[in-house]
């Protein structure tokens, strides 16, 4: 193996170590903690903000020379049974497996 190869090699395992402590450190600390009852209110809506956010980007494209934003019909579609999904089952992965499911339908038929 050259040392180029070897090189690669070495930063892909630190880089994927440093990745990982990043991600799940915070999750391991956070057991131990005891939050004041703001925090944990303000944390109990975060999921559904961001998730919400992440819609709106998705479903609206910004072209230039346009003043209002276009609708991604596509992306619309595949949307929708993941908002009705969530609305039922109250599960944050659900919606997330049944939005990659429609997307990846809506682009194998398109």
């Amino acid at each position: 193996m050259s040392a180029d190869a070897q090189n690669f090699y070495i930063i892909l395992i630190l880089s994927t170590l440093v990745t990982l402590a990043i991600r799940i450190i915070p999750f391991l600390l956070v057991r131990f903690m005891r939050f004041p009852d703001w925090l944990t209110t303000f944390l109990h809506y975060l999921p559904l903000t961001m998730m919400t956010a992440l819609f709106v980007q998705n479903i609206f494209d910004k072209k230039t020379g346009h003043l209002l934003p276009l609708i991604n019909f596509e992306n619309l579609l595949a949307i929708l049974p993941a908002l009705v999904v969530g609305y039922l089952k109250n599960s944050l992965m659900a919606v997330v497996i049944v939005g990659i499911v429609c997307m990846a339908a809506l682009r194998l038929l398109h």
